[in-house]
């Protein structure tokens, strides 16, 4: 059974704030909008609205190779990519954050969930139907009424957002007055696609990028340390597989073998200059009441 969110279940919290995507207006009951004819539609109790088409998730190899262990592992997956992962981040990152919400209360959403579920009374948006998701739909155009969510989460997002200032609209546009964001974005990372990849960000950028909102902090989330690994990484792949890219995508995995050497991060994240070389940062924010 769901937990409860104000005596009722989370999706009927959920129902209770569906709006079309397209135009706003309230959904009937077949999740159809009556003014602009936009429908979703119910996968047991997953709402679908459009999200990546499956040889969308493919189109890259390691993307492929990616969303095959993710199918594998599902709720493990999370666990595994924070052992293999070149990036070590900041301890306390999101936990914190959603326990300053009354998650039995506050309607709090993860942007971009992936497989992960945070904390049972948190709401999953993502545009892949993994098995934790609630919603599946375009970021760029929630499914949720204006001023619908206390809070969210979005973490390693909005790289892969091909306009992330839509994005950044959509939060602010669903967030309630006074309503708070905490985003974790890449600066020094290479290319990932999951299943696309644009762009970065350097701190300045960031702060512009949520210029609408009121900016609470921005920090290093990951250190330098997983910036310059996961650069060293590729880079010894590319040179141990002597031009070939068969050989480049059976060395890649193997270099994973240095991935413990992120846990220096735990330390250079304090460091007054880290920001220089980070591996990504988090920004928190709030809308305006």
């Amino acid at each position: 059974m769901q937990p409860t969110i104000a005596g009722t279940t989370r999706q009927d919290r959920l129902l209770e704030v569906l709006a079309c995507p397209r135009c706003h207006a309230r959904l009937d009951a077949s999740l159809a909008c009556a003014v602009c004819g936009t429908t979703g539609r119910r996968d047991g109790e997953r709402l679908d609205f459009g999200g990546f088409g499956a040889g969308e998730l493919t189109a890259d190899p390691l993307n492929r190779v990616k969303e095959l262990v993710k199918t594998r592992l599902h709720r493990l997956y999370p666990a595994a990519i924070r052992l293999l992962s070149p990036v070590q981040e900041r301890p306390g990152l999101v936990a914190p954050f959603l326990r300053s919400f009354d998650l039995d209360r506050e309607l709090v959403a993860d942007f971009g969930c992936g497989t992960h579920r945070r904390d049972e009374r948190v709401l999953c948006l993502d545009g892949g139907s993994y098995g934790n998701v609630d919603v599946v739909t375009d970021l760029r155009r929630l499914p949720l009424a204006d001023g619908s969510l206390a809070g969210g989460v979005s973490v390693a997002v909005l790289e892969h957002v091909p306009d992330p200032a839509a994005h950044i609209a959509e939060m602010h546009r669903v967030l309630r007055p006074g309503g708070r964001m905490l985003v974790f974005v890449p600066f020094m990372q290479p290319f990932h696609a999951s299943p696309y990849d644009f762009q970065r960000f350097t701190e300045v950028g960031l702060r512009e990028q949520f210029g609408a909102f009121e900016v609470l902090g921005v920090r290093v989330g990951a250190g330098p340390t997983s910036g310059m690994l996961w650069v060293l990484q590729e880079w010894l792949a590319m040179v141990l597989s002597l031009g070939s890219r068969r050989l480049y995508r059976v060395i890649l995995p193997l270099t994973w073998l240095l991935s413990p050497l992120k846990l220096l991060d735990l330390l250079l994240v304090h460091h007054p200059m880290a920001a220089q070389a980070a591996s990504g940062f988090v920004i928190e924010v709030r809308k305006p009441a």
